[in-house]
């Protein structure tokens, strides 16, 4: 990671010359380093690390905005007398492989509120969720592969040719 080190390294020199190493100085160094990286990419070499970084803090604004708005719907579904919950499980194919990115999107599928994670096909290329409080399949699909959307621009690098979806 020539990114985070050059970025690491930046933190602990702007500390320095600050002349007091604390938290506060190595924060601010280290987002002053991340906006040096981020000016620079061709010259350091750094264009894909900074790439990762930005879709990182997407991913977590992106994150925060769908929590809040399932966490007011499912609100919503509570405070009425016959809720449309529309109960069903949902099969949907996916492009994340490997044990991590796959943890981490149940993980973020299963902290919103309405949507569990029930399994995986044998393969681990189909995910099955049990949704609540959406009219058809589609709309359950579409929000996890909006999700599974952001994961992949943090995880994977760019590509000249973008895949299309199954």
């Amino acid at each position: 990671m020539r990114g985070l080190a050059l970025n690491l390294l930046l933190a602990v020199v702007w500390a320095l010359f600050a002349g007091e190493v604390s938290l506060r100085e190595l924060v601010v160094g280290f987002l002053l380093g991340f906006g040096i990286l981020a000016v620079f990419p061709r010259a350091l070499g750094t264009g894909e690390y900074v790439r990762r970084g930005l879709a990182g803090l997407g991913f977590v604004g992106f994150f925060l905005r769908e929590l809040t708005v399932a966490n007011v719907q499912v609100a919503l579904f509570a405070l009425r007398r016959h809720p449309p919950l529309h109960p069903m499980i949902v099969a949907v194919p996916l492009r994340v492989e490997g044990d991590g990115p796959l943890t981490f999107l149940v993980a973020v599928t299963n902290l919103m509120p309405g949507t569990v994670t029930v399994g995986f096909s044998p393969d681990r290329r189909t995910m099955y969720a049990h949704a609540i409080g959406t009219p058809d399949p589609r709309t359950t699909r579409e929000s996890v592969h909006r999700v599974e959307d952001r994961l992949l621009r943090v995880l994977r690098p760019t590509s000249p040719h973008p895949e299309v979806r199954p």
